[in-house]
C-alpha cells in the first residue's frame, strides 16, 4: 500500500495496529477495538500524524516512536499501555542526533497505566552536557499540547522542567503522583490556556506563578492540597477564565461579595472551607458549585443569572427562605440546596406562579434535593411541570399531607424518590406502580397507613438489575443514604445500582404481598418498625440481588422460610422482635452474617445455634410449654362451674321456703350424727388408754 493518508478512525476494527505503509504521513485509527501491542518497528520516516487513542492496545511504548523524527502529533492515549515511560528513551543513545520531538505540536499519552518519572526528554537540558543543551534547544520547542494525565507518574517537578517548553498552551497532569515544588517568584516561559493539574500536590500554598498566566481559559487545581487564602489577584487574574475548579482542598476565608464581572461559565469551589455569604452570581455562570463549606447567612435575593443550568450550594450553613429570584432560573436543570437550614414553605416562591404563568422553571428540571433543611408545606405542586425529573429528594423536611396521585403522570421519567423523615400521611399511592423507571423508593420514617399494595411488584425498573449504563451524567457527587443501619456516603456511579425499597418506620399494617417477591433487582428491602402481621413470603429468596433485608420490630409470625439461604449477596439480615417461631435455616451466607443473634432477638420460638436453644430440648419445652398454657383455662372452667353450682342451690333455697327449712334439718341431723360418733370414739379411746396405765 503507497497511501500517505489512511483515516479509518471511530469504527469496530479489531486485531492488532498493521505494518505501516513506509511513505505514510498521516494515520487515524482511533476510537476502535485494536488490541496487542504496538508493533516493535514502526518504519515510516515521513509520518507526521499518529492517532491510535481510544483502543485496547497493551505493552510498553516501542523504542521504533522515538525514531520518527517528523512527528507533529503523537496521541495514544485512552489505551492500556504500560511501564515506565522513560524505559524507552533510556535504551536509546543519549549521544544521539535524534531530532525526536523538533516539529511535535501535541503529545497525548493520557488514560493509560504509565509508570516511571515526568519524561525527562521533554527538558532536554536535564544530564546533558553544555554541546548538548545547545544542540537540543530546539528539542520540544513547538509543544503546545501536553497531556499525560490519568497515569502513574510519580515525580517531584521544578522549574526545569518545564524550560524548555516556551510554547506550551495546553498542559494537563492530573490523576498522577506528581509534586509541584516551583518556586513561588518563577516566571513561566509558557502562556498557559489550559492548566489542569487534578491530584497532583500543588499546595499548601496558593501558586503564585499561576498570577501572570492571565491567558488561562480553563484551571483544573482539585484535590491539589491547597490550604491557604485565595488571593485577591486571583478573581482578576482569571476574571476571562470559562472554568474555574478548585475543589477538595482547604481554602479558605470569605469569597468576593461580588462576581458578576467574572466570564466563568462553570465554577466549582466544592469541598472547601469558605466562610462569609454566598456572593452574588457570574452573570454568564451556567454551573456553579460552592457545596460542603461553610457559607452562611440568606441566599442573595436577586439571582440574576439567566443562564444557570446547575446550582449546588449543599451542605452549608445557610439560613432564612428560598429566594422568589430562584424561580426565575428558568434553565435550571440541578438544584441542590440540601443540609442547610433553610425554612418557610417549600412552594412560597413557586406560588407566585400559577399553573398557566409563562415562567418555565422545572421544565428542564433533572434533579431537585432540598433535603436536611426545616422546610414546611405540602408536596410540592410546581413539580407537575417537571416531567424530565429523575432524582427527587425531600427527607428530612417537616412536610405533610398526603402523597400525590398524579406523580407517575407528571414525572414519567424519575427513578430516584425520597421523602424519608417527614411527616407525610395516608396511604401509598397506587398510581407509583406506573413509575416505569423508579428503582429507589424511600418514604420511611413517615406516618403512611394502611397496607403495602400489591401493585408495588409492577415497578418495571425493580424487577430487573439496573444497568451500570444508566445515565446520571448530571449528578457527580456522593449522596447520603442509610442502608444496613448506618448512613453511607455514595458515589452516584455505584448509587444508580442500588435498587432500594424502603417503607420503614411507618404505620403500615397487614401482610407482605406475595407478589413483592417478584421485584427481583432488590438491593435493599426494609420494612422495619410497622405493624406488619401474618408470614414473610415463602418465595423470598427469589430476590436474589438483595444485600440488606430488614423486617424487624413488626408482627411477623411462622417460620422463617428456608429459601433465605438462597440469598448468596445478603450482608445485612434483621428479622428481630417479631413473633418468629421454628427452626432457622442454615446456609454458608446466612452463617457469615455477623451479630447472629442480634439477627433473631425478640422471637422465643426461634430455636437453632444462633440464639444458642437446642431444637429438640426447645420442642419438648414447647410441648411442656403448651401443656402449661391450658391449665389456666382448666382452673377457669372449675371456678366457673362451682361458682354456678353454688349460686343455684342457694337461689333456689332462698326462693322455696320448704326447701330452706328441709336444708337446714337435713344440716342439723347431720351435725347430731357427726357429734355422736365423735363423742362415743373419744370416750372408748379415753377407757383403753386408763387400762393400760401402770
Amino acid at each position: 500500500m503507497s497511501a500517505e493518508y489512511i483515516h479509518l478512525g471511530s469504527n469496530t476494527l479489531t486485531g492488532q495496529v498493521p505494518k505501516l505503509p513506509i511513505h505514510i504521513s498521516r494515520l487515524d485509527l482511533s476510537s476502535n477495538s485494536l488490541s496487542g501491542s504496538l508493533p516493535s518497528e514502526l518504519y515510516a520516516p515521513a509520518l507526521e500524524d499518529l492517532m491510535l487513542a481510544n483502543n485496547q492496545l497493551t505493552g510498553t511504548i516501542p523504542l521504533s516512536i522515538f525514531q520518527l523524527t517528523f512527528l507533529y502529533r503523537l496521541d495514544l492515549s485512552g489505551n492500556h499501555l504500560e511501564g515506565d515511560i522513560m524505559q524507552c528513551w533510556k535504551e536509546s543513545d543519549a549521544n544521539s542526533t535524534s531530532q525526536f520531538g523538533w516539529d511535535l505540536f501535541s503529545l497525548a499519552l493520557n488514560n493509560n497505566n504509565l509508570t516511571g518519572q515526568f519524561p525527562k526528554f521533554l527538558a532536554s537540558y536535564n544530564n546533558f552536557n553544555d554541546f548538548l543543551l545547545k544542540e537540543n534547544s530546539k528539542s520540544f520547542g513547538k509543544l503546545k499540547h501536553l497531556d499525560l494525565s490519568h497515569n502513574k507518574l510519580d515525580s517531584v517537578l521544578v522549574e526545569e522542567h518545564f524550560a524548555g517548553l516556551s510554547n506550551l498552551e495546553h498542559l494537563d497532569l492530573s490523576y498522577n503522583s506528581l509534586i509541584l515544588a516551583i518556586n513561588q517568584k518563577w516566571v513561566p516561559p509558557f502562556r498557559l490556556k489550559v492548566a489542569r493539574f487534578q491530584s497532583c500536590q500543588v499546595g499548601p500554598n496558593f501558586p503564585e506563578w499561576l498570577k501572570g498566566q492571565s491567558n488561562i481559559d480553563v484551571l483544573v487545581l482539585g484535590d491539589a492540597n491547597l490550604d491557604d487564602v485565595v488571593p485577591e489577584w486571583f478573581w482578576v487574574t482569571f476574571s476571562r477564565a470559562s472554568i474555574l475548579q478548585a475543589s477538595g482542598n482547604k481554602l479558605h476565608g470569605s469569597l468576593p461579595a461580588n462576581l458578576r464581572h467574572m466570564s466563568a461559565g462553570y465554577i466549582h469551589l466544592g469541598s472547601n472551607k469558605f466562610t462569609g455569604q454566598v456572593p452574588q452570581f457570574p452573570i454568564n455562570i451556567a454551573r456553579l458549585n460552592l457545596s460542603s463549606n461553610f457559607l452562611s447567612g440568606s441566599l442573595p435575593s436577586g439571582l440574576n443569572a439567566p443562564l444557570l443550568e446547575e446550582l449546588l450550594l449543599a451542605n452549608n450553613q445557610l439560613t432564612g427562605t428560598i429566594p422568589s429570584s430562584i424561580c426565575r432560573l428558568t434553565r435550571m436543570k440541578r438544584l441542590d440546596l440540601s443540609g442547610n437550614h433553610l425554612e418557610g414553605d417549600i412552594g412560597q416562591c413557586w406560588k407566585e406562579f400559577d399553573a398557566n404563568s409563562t415562567n418555565q422553571f422545572g421544565y428542564d428540571m433533572l434533579s431537585l434535593a432540598l433535603n436536611n433543611n426545616d422546610l414546611i408545606g405540602e408536596f410540592p405542586k410546581f413539580l407537575q411541570r417537571s416531567s424530565g425529573l429523575m432524582f427527587l429528594d425531600l427527607s428530612y423536611n417537616k412536610l405533610f399531607g398526603g402523597l400525590p396521585e398524579w406523580l407517575p403522570q407528571k414525572m414519567s421519567h424519575l427513578k430516584i424518590l425520597r421523602v424519608r423523615s417527614n411527616m407525610f400521611s395516608g396511604h401509598i399511592p397506587k398510581s407509583l406502580t406506573f413509575l416505569d423507571s423508579l428503582h429507589y423508593l424511600d418514604i420511611a420514617h413517615n406516618n403512611i397507613s394502611g397496607s403495602i399494595p400489591w401493585s408495588l411488584s409492577n415497578l418495571k425498573a425493580m424487577k430487573a438489575v439496573v444497568s451500570q449504563d444508566t445515565n446520571y451524567n448530571f449528578y457527580e457527587d456522593s449522596i447520603q443514604i442509610i442502608m444496613k443501619d448506618q448512613k453511607r456516603d455514595y458515589t452516584f456511579a455505584i448509587y444508580k445500582l442500588l435498587v432500594i425499597l424502603d417503607l420503614s418506620s411507618n404505620r403500615l399494617a397487614g401482610q407482605i404481598p406475595e407478589e413483592i417477591t417478584l421485584l427481583i433487582g432488590l438491593t435493599n428491602l426494609n420494612l422495619s418498625n410497622n405493624q406488619l402481621t401474618g408470614a414473610i413470603p415463602n418465595q423470598i429468596g427469589d430476590l436474589r440481588q438483595l444485600d440488606s433485608l430488614d423486617l424487624s420490630f413488626n408482627g411477623f409470625s411462622g417460620a422463617i422460610p428456608s429459601s433465605l439461604s438462597a440469598l448468596s449477596y445478603l450482608s445485612h439480615l434483621n428479622l428481630s422482635y417479631n413473633n418468629l417461631s421454628g427452626v432457622i435455616p442454615s446456609g454458608q451466607q446466612l452463617q457469615a452474617l455477623d451479630n447472629q443473634r442480634y439477627i433473631y432477638i425478640g422471637n422465643p420460638g426461634l430455636c437453632g445455634d444462633p440464639v444458642g436453644r437446642n431444637c429438640s430440648t426447645h420442642d419438648a419445652e414447647q410441648s411442656g410449654l403448651e401443656d402449661i398454657d391450658h391449665m389456666p383455662s382448666v382452673y377457669l372452667a372449675m371456678s366457673i362451674g362451682f361458682v354456678v353450682g353454688l349460686w343455684t342451690v342457694f337461689c333456689t333455697m332462698l326462693m322455696k321456703r320448704t326447701w330452706r327449712e328441709a336444708f337446714f334439718q337435713f344440716v342439723d341431723m347431720m351435725y347430731d350424727m357427726v357429734y355422736v360418733q365423735v363423742a362415743v370414739r373419744w370416750a372408748h379411746m379415753m377407757e383403753k388408754t386408763q387400762d393400760g396405765a401402770p
